[in-house]
């Protein structure tokens, strides 16, 4: 009786979800900034909805068309100015949710934005969700890849961890034991730091399992003038300490 009643539970839930339709279409929303930004930190890649929307809008001219996955025109895309903000950044995401036109969120171009807005959307369920997929080309770093806590994430573009696996493998396999990184480290009071630096702590935190070294990095602002006495003694550091 009890499998029973399960079973009925199941078909019930299977029962309630509509056909994609011109009627009950997906509701895809894109947070990105209107204009290009000069604020390199918050926007590493150059995303914009100006940039972006020609893209979705071949993409979903393959979907109705050429592959017909769905009927055309039942997925309804909304873009919103995300405004390069953590705080308007995920509203706009949680206005569409109350609204209930969210079923899929593509986009964010600023990390402190969509990484809050990842943690929430495995819990934003209804009777016609489990959950709120998100899509997005940044969020490379490796705190991110904690699937129990971004059970819903899916990054288009490769994690810094394969970049660190990768490195790993070739210190492995040439036996390098010492090594500098000299890299290029943009910073600031709001953000802290920039891609360069959370793909070196990638690097690092996988080097350092295999290689322990106390200080083997120096780093410049490709942004500001290079001092070159500066530069010629890092370089001249990088060698005392490669060499070891």
């Amino acid at each position: 009786m009890q499998r029973y009643l399960l079973l009925l539970l199941a078909i019930e839930k299977v029962a309630s979800y509509k056909p994609v339709s011109v009627i009950h279409p997906v509701h895809i929303i894109v947070p990105l900034p209107l204009q290009d930004d000069t604020e390199e930190l918050k926007n590493p890649f150059g995303l914009t909805i100006l940039k972006v929307r020609p893209v979705i809008d071949l993409a979903l001219d393959d979907a109705y068309r050429k592959f017909q996955y769905v009927p055309p025109d039942s997925m309804a895309v909304t873009y919103r100015d995300s405004r390069l903000s953590d705080a308007h950044g995920p509203n706009v995401a949680i206005q569409q949710l109350v609204k209930n036109r969210l079923d899929c969120i593509i986009g964010y171009a600023f990390v402190y934005a969509l990484a809050p807005v990842a943690r929430m959307c495995p819990y934003w369920q209804d009777d016609d969700s489990n959950g709120i997929p998100v899509i997005t080309p940044i969020g490379l770093t490796m705190n991110l890849d904690n699937k129990m806590e971004y059970q819903t994430l899916t990054r288009i573009s490769g994690p810094y961890k394969v970049v660190a696996q990768s490195v790993v493998a070739l210190f492995k396999y040439h036996n390098w034991t010492r090594h500098v990184f000299l890299f290029n480290h943009v910073k600031d009071a709001a953000m802290g730091v920039g891609e360069c630096y959370l793909l070196m702590a990638s690097i690092q935190m996988k080097i350092k399992q295999i290689i322990k070294m106390e200080h083997n990095f120096f780093t410049f602002n490709q942004n500001e003038k290079i001092n070159r006495s500066q530069m010629k003694n890092y370089l001249m550091q990088s060698s005392f300490l490669g060499k070891g």
